[in-house]
Parts: C-alpha cells; structure tokens; sequence
C-alpha cells in the first residue's frame, strides 16, 4: 500500500472528476436506486435554507444499509448540488476506486494516525465554500432501530476543528410498503452551527442526542404514515405489481364486468 502523502492527507485523498463522477453516477449509482427502490423520499425539515447557502455543512448520518452512500449521491448530486465528499472505509474505497472521482476519501480507524489524517483532511475541505462532507459516525451499519446511538468522536473532532460550520444530522431508513420494491426515507434533523468558540467535550453528546432525534422521527413518521412533509426526489422503475396495474388491470376490470 502506498504511503500517506502527507500527515494532513488520508492515505487515499479523493480526486474530482466531472467526467468519472458523472460516469459512475449515471451508470451505476442511479440505475441501481431506481431499479432497486419504488420511490426515494425527503423531508428535510427547516434545513431548506441552509442546504442551499454558502456555509459548509458536516453531514452526520445513521449507517443502516448498504445503499446509504448511494443516496447521499442522490441527494447532493442533484437536488442540492454542492462539492461533496464522503468519507469511506479504506479498505472498501481500494477495493472500488472511482468512487474517489465522486469525492470520496478513506478512512481507517484501527490505525489512530491514519484515521488523524482524515479528521485533518476532512476539516480542509470544509474550509471550502458550499462544501458537504458526508460522515457516517457509527463506524459500522446498525439496525436503525437500535438505541443508543454509538458515535464516533472524529464527527465533533472534524467540527471543532474547522469552526463556522453547520453539522447537520440525517437519518436515512428503508420500508416496504403497498409495492414490490421498498422505500428509502430521509430525514434531516436539526442542525448545529458550530463556532471557534465550541469544543469537542460540548459538542459530541449534541450530536449524539440530535442524531437520535431525527432517527426517532423518522421511526414514527413511517409507523403513522405521517409523510405529508416527504417528497419524492426519485422515482424507481415500475414493479411487476405497477405494470400489472397498468398494462392488464383495465383488461381485467372490462372482463369482470
């Protein structure tokens, strides 16, 4: 493995390319989620304004499943469009390398100075302007469900490192409904604006209690079927039951008359 190139650089930086982020996007990330979900959906709560400004954002997201890169793709490739990164487990971002033309970097916790190197990198993107680095800070994927939420320091380490910066936190979930395909849900919570002023020690149990929060209204907004405020941001290819309903319910309403 080659070595880190500097002590302010995971040992895999990420290297933009419009060109390959838009290759992988358009041929791999977004065919999978439509042909993988009936809908994508999004309530980004009071956040609107804040996703659309100047002020760099430190995502911290529930790691539930597989596809939860694949929406922070989604969701900040084409519905708010910023420079976004992501951090990515070393090992993984090796193994599938044009993920880094999307912005993504690694990050490896079982070495401290490597996982340093990140935090540090991590803090330097976000001295950019509309910039978003995505962060998953349960370290590993966990039932949504299950409580409490175990987070990472390196989240509030990244924010009080940069300063003058949002954190906010989103909470993503996976449901079967009345079709073939399930649905992806996410929920932006509420966010923190983090000053020169705050420290790691105020900081971490906010994010923690934040993130736990958004999680726990996700849960119940799916349970109530309280979606009025969720939109859709991507609509799967239709499912067998859809195409029936479609293409052969009108025959068979005609011949049951």
């Amino acid at each position: 493995m080659p070595p880190s190139p500097s002590k302010n650089q995971p040992r895999l930086p990420a290297q933009p390319n419009r060109l390959g982020a838009w290759l992988v996007y358009r041929a791999l990330i977004r065919p999978a989620l439509r042909k993988t979900f009936d809908q994508v959906l999004l309530n980004v709560g009071s956040t609107a304004d804040i996703l659309r400004n100047r002020e760099p954002i430190l995502a911290y997201v529930t790691h539930t499943s597989w596809w939860d890169g694949h929406l922070a793709f989604e969701l900040f490739r084409t519905v708010y469009p910023r420079h976004h990164y992501l951090m990515m487990e070393e090992a993984q971002l090796a193994r599938y390398f044009f993920f880094r033309w999307c912005g993504c970097f690694s990050v490896n916790r079982q070495e401290p100075r490597e996982a340093l190197r990140s935090i540090r990198y991590a803090s330097s993107l976000l001295q950019q302007k509309q910039s978003l680095v995505w962060i998953f800070p349960q370290g590993q994927i966990i039932p949504p469900d299950r409580r409490p939420l175990q987070l990472f320091r390196g989240v509030a380490d990244i924010a009080t490192r940069t300063g003058n910066l949002w954190c906010l936190p989103i909470a993503l979930r996976y449901e079967f409904a009345g079709e073939q395909r399930p649905v992806a849900l996410i929920r932006c919570g509420e966010p923190t604006w983090v000053d020169a002023d705050t420290t790691r020690e105020q900081l971490q149990p906010q994010l923690a209690t934040n993130l736990t929060r958004a999680a726990d209204q996700l849960r119940d907004d799916w349970n109530q079927q309280n979606l009025a405020q969720f939109r859709p941001i991507l609509q799967g290819t239709a499912s067998v039951n859809r195409r029936f309903d479609q293409i052969l319910g009108p025959i068979v309403r005609w011949w049951q008359q």
